[in-house]
């Protein structure tokens, strides 16, 4: 069962920012009470920006216990958006800026009856930044299984977290690093093409997987598409979240 978690108004303090691509800026927020911010992996949270927006972000950080240092923490990855206001507001923030928010909230989780059972995580763009924090979270369990992120972008600049993915994947036997990218350069030497193209090798190596899935519409169609009619993968394997 998801442990429920009630959804709470509370006052962030942004502590710092960080560019991950040329379009996609890392933002950590802190509780401004202290109180640890209580999450599940996978969830998101309102913000309440300058100007009356409000504006729904998914967490890319692991939850940190009660007690520990960073438990009052949260970290977003997000996408500066042409002529998008949220994403422009945002943006302008600096550090000791102050928003409400409102959660966390959302299912798009990995439930503990799941783990027993290897994890693919497809994502593209900031889709990513819900399926880092279940990987994060998932490296800080006792769990044995495999755990294969499939990351899909445009071309090498655009690879987010690539600086701590690649040495997670060196470190951790048990998980799988794959970046592919559709416009790469000739230097490239790693995969080619939209994430879809990749399933059938990657589930066929682990077998039995829970596959989680967030990005835009078209490509989440597509990989649900791929995985029930090429794939013969049953629904209940298949968890996705949409971000437009």
């Amino acid at each position: 069962m998801i442990r429920r978690i009630p959804s709470s108004r509370r006052t962030l303090e942004l502590l710092e920012t960080q560019e991950l691509s040329p379009s996609v800026r890392r933002f950590v927020f802190r509780s401004v009470d202290g109180r640890a911010i209580d999450y599940l992996a996978g969830q998101w949270m309102k913000l309440y920006l300058p100007g009356g927006l409000e504006r729904d972000y998914s967490i890319a950080s692991a939850p940190v216990p009660e007690g520990h240092v960073g438990a009052d923490r949260i970290e977003l990855a997000i996408t500066r958006v042409e002529r998008g206001a949220g994403s422009a507001a945002l943006f302008a923030l600096t550090p000791g800026a102050r928003v409400e928010s409102l959660g966390p909230n959302g299912l798009f989780v990995r439930e503990d009856r799941h783990r027993d059972v290897a994890a693919l995580y497809v994502a593209t763009g900031t889709g990513l930044a819900p399926l880092r924090a279940m990987l994060l979270d998932e490296l800080a369990r006792p769990e044995t299984t495999p755990q294969v992120l499939l990351f899909g972008c445009r071309t090498e600049a655009d690879l987010l977290y690539r600086g701590e993915l690649e040495p997670l994947a060196r470190t951790h036997a048990r998980v799988r690093y794959v970046p592919t990218l559709s416009r790469p350069s000739e230097s490239w030497a790693g995969r080619r093409g939209y994430v879809q193209a990749h399933l059938r090798e990657l589930l066929a190596e682990l077998g039995s997987a829970h596959v989680y899935v967030c990005g835009l519409s078209k490509m989440i169609d597509e990989v649900r598409r791929t995985l029930k009619e090429e794939l013969g993968v049953d629904r209940r394997f298949v968890h996705t979240e949409r971000y437009d």
